[in-house]
């Protein structure tokens, strides 16, 4: 049994032997795993939208969504790998930086032009784009073809009168622009008017019309506005007194390439209410007819003499001394004594309580530029009782009217006394008498109320040869508290005059005007006169309302030239209605400029204090 066990026991140890050797040589190492791969994916957005994740760390093979999305007024264009889809797909295989770029939505901007011109377009902001983008501010101005092309306005998408206009492109954008002939080119800005004087007295001085004169200076036009202190702000005049009321500074306008601006406060020249102006070339007289006070004994105020230099600037002299002020109604100036100086005449003058009468005043100009009140020039006119009946001449004018190489003077009477109504609305003509060393009169007029139903008094006188005969004529303007009119008179070559024209007798509602301008309108070569209106006249204002400029839609002039046929007699323009509608304009003032007719106009208004609305009116006056 043992002999049996010991050989099995012997091969199960072989056995087991041989089968260990061969299992450790035929043993391999496990497989090192494969590492995992990481890229970044980095996503951004460009001006004008967002993107739906920003990206991060992902495996090689995995795949990422993601949106880019427009804000408002944007749309997508690409990502920076040229790819034009808003929404992708990205399967990840390396390192990856991609933006999404966006662009503002564009809209078509049509414009129509109806009639001659043409019209610029200029970028004023568009953000990154120099195309009509979202968002793009646009500046069109219309420029007509031709001199007596007109700019209507812009129609459609846009409603507008202003000739150059912004807009904002944010949706399809459809203009007409409107030309058209005519006859009226209105030239307008605003202005600052930068001074210290308070807003209220700005006001008033380019409100009023009285003393306000055009005038040129070396090439340049400039308009002169005088001070005014005559009413309350609310609008009531001032009655009682101007002791504590210091009279105002008076302003310059100046036109520049066709358009007027605010040029400079005047310091000099200081006015409560100016009245009257006189200029002769260079030299310009204008006197403070103010009505401030109880009665006209109380209105008073100071006469300046100017002359014209260069860059618009007037040298002022006060003729008068502060002790000695005058109620300057009418103002002349001319050559009374012929020393080739000017001289000066107001009219009614000064009150004197010691006659209980008006005194008129006169002033002559020494040779260091000062004056001389010549109060007592002898004179021998009408109040002082050459002629009964007749008040106190409220204009008058220095002039030659007889070639004898001294200036006649030259009365109109403002309203009759004593209810003499035959001597009404007279001239009278007062001529120097070398024997008695004084003025005598030579003419007087007898045309009592002929010519009118009613006493008008004259405001102002201007001489020309209205017919160009050779001999000069005599114009008056007249009014009475609620009319106005002008008339005419004719020099008969014997140093006498007979009425030749008198105008229609406006009412208040119809015209009312501040004196005129004489102006040869239409180049035929015979003086024209055109009216200097206020107020809110049917004949001057579109839709009268008085006291609401902005109410009244502008203006007309036809009705304001007066258009000479030649012999001394007028009629209003009538080749064509003038109107001027959509603007608000306080005061006009006529002047010409190389042959062609002008207005400049002023608009204030409280809500925008200082700031002054400026307007050149080019008028084309018809043969």
């Amino acid at each position: 049994m043992k002999k049996l066990l010991y050989p099995l026991v012997f091969a199960l140890s072989a056995f087991l032997l041989i089968y260990s050797c061969s299992s450790e040589e035929d043993a391999t190492p496990p497989p090192v795993p494969t590492p995992i791969v990481k890229y970044t994916i980095s996503l951004s957005a460009g001006e004008g939208g967002s993107v739906s994740t920003t990206g991060g760390q992902y495996e090689s093979g995995q795949t990422l969504n993601v949106t880019a999305t427009p804000q408002a007024e944007y749309v997508f264009k690409s990502w920076s790998d040229g790819n034009t889809n808003a929404t992708r797909t990205i399967t990840v295989s390396s390192n990856t930086n991609l933006t999404a770029t966006f662009e503002k939505k564009k809209y078509p901007l049509t414009i129509n032009i109806q009639g001659e011109g043409s019209v610029t377009e200029e970028i004023v902001s568009t953000g990154k784009t120099t195309e009509y983008g979202s968002g793009t501010t646009v500046r069109l101005t219309a420029i007509p073809f031709g001199e007596w092309i007109g700019f209507d306005g812009w129609s459609g998408d846009i409603d507008s009168k202003e000739n150059s206009i912004e807009i904002l492109i944010d949706k399809p954008t459809n203009i007409t622009v409107d030309f058209s002939e005519t006859s009226v080119i209105v030239n307008k800005t605003t202005t600052y008017v930068d001074t210290n004087v308070e807003f209220w007295d700005v006001r008033q001085a380019f409100y009023l019309i009285g003393g306000v004169f055009p005038y040129k200076s070396g090439d340049d036009f400039y308009a002169f506005y005088p001070g005014a202190a005559e009413y309350t702000s609310d609008g009531n005049k001032i009655k009682d007194s101007k002791d504590n009321i210091p009279p105002k500074p008076s302003h310059i306008i100046k036109r520049v390439d066709g358009k007027w601006e605010y040029y400079k406060t005047d310091d000099t020249a200081k006015f409560w209410g100016a009245r009257n102006y006189e200029i002769d070339g260079k030299y310009v007289a204008v006197g403070d007819g103010n009505e401030i006070g109880q009665d006209m004994t109380e209105w008073n105020g100071d006469l300046f003499f100017g002359e014209i230099k260069s860059e618009g600037e007037i040298m002022w002299t006060r003729v008068n001394s502060i002790d000695n002020r005058l109620y300057c109604h009418g103002t002349t100036i001319g050559d009374l004594n012929g020393d080739g100086l000017m001289d000066i005449g107001i009219a009614p003058g000064k009150w004197r309580p010691d006659l209980d009468k008006w005194q008129l005043q006169f002033f002559t100009q020494n040779d260091n530029g000062l004056f001389t009140n010549n109060e007592n020039t002898p004179i021998s006119y009408g109040f002082y009782g050459d002629v009964e009946g007749l008040c106190p001449p409220f204009t008058l004018d220095f002039v030659d009217l007889f070639g004898d190489n001294k200036d006649e003077i030259i009365l109109a009477d403002y309203g009759v006394c004593n209810n003499e109504y035959e001597k009404a609305n007279q001239i009278q003509i007062y001529k120097f008498n070398t024997l008695t060393n004084k003025y005598e009169k030579k003419f007087e007029s007898s045309a009592g109320t002929v010519f009118y139903d009613n006493d008008m008094g004259a405001t102002s006188i201007k001489v020309y040869d209205f017919n160009n005969d050779g001999i000069k004529d005599i114009s008056v303007a007249r009014e009475n508290q609620f009319e106005n009119a002008f008339e005419v008179w004719l020099g008969n070559g014997d140093e006498t005059y007979s009425l030749n024209y008198a105008t229609p007798v406006w009412k208040q509602d119809e015209l009312q005007f501040r004196e005129f301008t004489l102006l040869d309108v239409n180049n035929d070569g015979y003086m024209d006169i055109v009216l200097r209106p206020f107020q809110y006249g049917k004949l001057y204002r579109n839709n009268p309302v008085p006291g609401d400029v902005p109410k009244n839609n502008g203006i007309m002039l036809h009705n304001l030239i007066m258009i000479n046929d030649g012999t001394g007699k007028f009629n209003s323009y009538n080749k064509e209605k003038l109107i001027i509608e959509n603007i608000n304009v306080d005061s006009i003032h006529p002047y010409m400029d190389n042959g062609t007719l002008h207005f400049v106009g002023t608009f204030t208004d409280e809500e925008r204090a200082f700031y002054l609305d400026t307007f050149d009116f080019k008028v084309r006056i018809l043969d």
